[in-house]
């Protein structure tokens, strides 16, 4: 009777403190808030600013870039009513609030008035903070392909066109005559020609930047004055190897590519690997003076069918008067059937300098593959430019 008393007594009490638990759990589920519920007790406050990934947060920053998240750190800044970098406002769909921290994706939109500070504002204040979104510079690469048609457009290849105005403070030019801008995203731009535009035409890319400092740069359209081989009549080319060589004209060409009014040179062929295959270009050099390599690029017009690409398994690689290097580094190029304008540094592929105007010079073609390939492109309109 004693036993069974006492383990009576035992599971009441077990029965009583399971209740008392069960109590207490329900009140402090009553009276708890998650973070982002936590009413503002004053004005925002930042005290630093870090990278989300830096969820340690070891290392504050004092500048950010466009679309990158942050993790602004603080006080009071729940019911966040506007956040702005450098006077863009933040996307406030975007962003989580707890108190004291609030994840935020700066906005992708570059402000040019550059006051460099965050302005978080609630109900209660607002808090500014030195932050600076550094503003960058625009780069203009080139175009795409120089040999475009006259009357079609051409792509300029660069970086942050997007935010730089085209169409508005900044502008694309021959001579007085501005040209009409097509689409414009962060590393291109499109620009159409007009019919009557000539071969060796200048245009010419107007910007301005944040400190409304104006810029310009100049690019030739269809850069005929210096081609190092002209019409082709005057060059040896002399091919060794299974790789197979012809002079071709543009009505060769079925993919609807730009007619570039010259021949070019049609590289195809099953290659076996490790097979060598030379082409050698060899006439005197044009009226132009090379002094110093490393200032200069050798251009080109390069045009794969589709379904071969140039890969890392089919090096073509180029060398100028014998030298002792063979130079084009790239991973795989495919121009899907049109001309794309390549341009490769100089100096690697001339270590034995180039020729002076009027003296023999050659140009040695190699392709090399790694392993058993086909090959189907086409070279033309090779010169060498200035930087």
């Amino acid at each position: 009777m004693i036993m069974k008393t006492s383990n009576r007594l035992l599971i009441a009490l077990c029965c009583a403190w399971a209740c008392m638990s069960c109590d207490n759990l329900v009140n402090y589920n009553d009276t708890y808030l998650p973070a982002e519920q936590i009413k503002n007790t004053g004005a925002p406050e930042i005290h630093a600013v870090y990278d989300v990934a830096d969820t340690e947060k070891t290392t504050p920053i004092t500048q950010g870039e466009l679309n990158q998240m942050v993790r602004i750190v603080g006080e009071n800044l729940n019911e966040a009513v506007s956040i702005r970098f450098n006077t863009i406002e933040v996307d406030m769909q975007e962003i989580y609030t707890m108190g004291k921290e609030a994840i935020v994706r700066i906005p992708n939109v570059l402000s040019r008035e550059q006051v460099n500070a965050i302005e978080y504002t609630t109900s209660l204040g607002t808090a500014t903070y030195d932050f600076l979104i550094p503003f960058p510079a625009l780069q203009v690469r080139g175009m795409e392909n120089e040999f475009a048609n006259a009357g079609d457009s051409i792509v300029l290849l660069g970086q942050h066109f997007d935010i730089y105005d085209f169409g508005g403070s900044s502008f694309v030019s021959i001579g007085e005559q501005q040209l009409p801008i097509g689409m414009v995203a962060e590393d291109r731009m499109s620009v159409y020609l007009p019919e009557d535009i000539a071969e060796n035409t200048a245009i010419t890319v107007h910007w301005t930047n944040e400190k409304n400092e104006a810029f310009a740069k100049d690019f030739t359209f269809r850069p005929t004055r210096y081609l190092l081989y002209g019409d082709w009549s005057d060059t040896q080319v002399n091919v060794s190897g299974p790789l197979k060589v012809t002079k071709e004209s543009d009505d060769a060409i079925t993919t609807g590519a730009a007619w570039l009014n010259r021949e070019h040179l049609h590289l195809q062929g099953s290659l076996g690997a490790w097979s060598w295959n030379t082409i050698d270009l060899s006439r005197n050099m044009i009226d132009q003076t090379v002094e110093n390599p490393e200032e200069w690029v050798l251009k080109f017009e390069l045009l794969t069918a589709e379904n071969f690409p140039l890969q890392e398994i089919i090096p073509l690689q180029f060398c100028f008067n014998w030298g002792d290097t063979y130079a084009w580094e790239f991973t795989t190029v495919n121009t899907f059937g049109q001309w794309r304008t390549m341009s490769l540094p100089l100096a690697p592929m001339a270590t034995k300098g180039i020729s002076a105007a009027g003296a023999w010079q050659t140009l040695r073609l190699v392709v090399q593959p790694t392993q058993a390939c086909d090959i189907d492109c086409r070279i033309a309109n090779l010169r060498l430019e200035k930087l």
